[in-house]
């Protein structure tokens, strides 16, 4: 398996902002790859995360807000 940079459970992967889990998957803002939910602050953010999740969890990949 690929390293993987350290994600934590309520961290958005694509722009780092902390997310309210419970509040994402209520909204619809959680989504499952590799067997692992991520959340998203936002739409954008979770498109760009569904469209490439492999940018995302590169261990080079440095989120941005």
């Amino acid at each position: 398996m690929t390293e993987r940079r350290t994600i934590a459970p309520n961290e958005d992967p694509v722009c780092g902002m902390t997310v309210d889990i419970e509040h994402a998957k209520a909204s619809g803002l959680a989504l499952t790859h590799d067997g692992r939910e991520y959340v998203s602050c936002g739409k954008g953010c979770l498109l760009e995360f569904r469209d490439d999740p492999g940018r995302f969890l590169d261990l080079a990949y440095q989120p941005e807000m």
